[in-house]
């Protein structure tokens, strides 16, 4: 459990410092899954605050413990993302790709192993557009924000077992793609549906 059971009754009880310590059992991890989703560390900051503030408002409708607390943020976090990317593309805004706010450095690497771990990221990034939207939601809550199938199945209002389906047919396909760019010298042209 990510935060103690009192904190969820603080949280349904209005608590603001509930709610304070779940921001800080799970800020890091939703605030990756929204740079994951919306590309724009601003945006996802923003939108991480949004999220919290709709937790202090709403936190006395979710019913359970600390794992429905945790599962409900997410949820928001999901839909909250959704509503900023339907925005920025009814007003044909073009969002910064800052592929860096999602890299994390190991400072004691060489600039050797850097570049061979920023170069590997680019790729699984560029593999991951070619899976669908359902896949591509299932792999960023299950990897980067480190959601259990059954929490993102309550995330995206799916059964378990599509849940895990999608995870493997993505894991599957985000494979092949990254198989195939390594042994072919065109990146991303996969092979044609046979």
């Amino acid at each position: 459990m990510p935060f103690p059971e009192e904190v969820a009754d603080g949280v349904r009880a209005g608590d603001p410092d509930a709610v304070g310590a779940v921001y800080v059992a799970l800020a890091d991890r939703l605030l990756g899954y929204l740079m994951a989703r919306v590309r724009d560390r601003g945006a996802a900051e923003d939108l991480l605050e949004a999220t919290f503030l709709e937790l202090l408002q709403k936190g006395h409708t979710i019913r359970g413990g600390a794992a429905s607390i945790k599962v409900w943020l997410f949820r928001a976090a999901y839909f909250n993302a959704l509503d900023h990317l339907r925005k920025v593309k009814r007003r044909m805004e073009d969002l910064t790709e800052d592929h860096d706010v999602l890299d994390v450095q190991d400072h004691e690497a060489g600039p050797e192993d850097h570049a061979l771990d920023s170069d590997l990221r680019g790729r699984v990034r560029e593999a991951m557009s070619h899976l669908s939207p359902d896949q591509r939601q299932v792999l960023l809550l299950r990897y980067v924000a480190g959601l259990s199938a059954p929490e993102v199945a309550v995330v995206l209002d799916k059964s378990d077992g599509a849940i895990r389906s999608l995870q493997h047919r993505g894991e599957r396909a985000l494979a092949k793609l990254l198989q195939y760019e390594r042994d072919s010298s065109v990146p991303f042209a996969p092979p044609a549906a046979s």
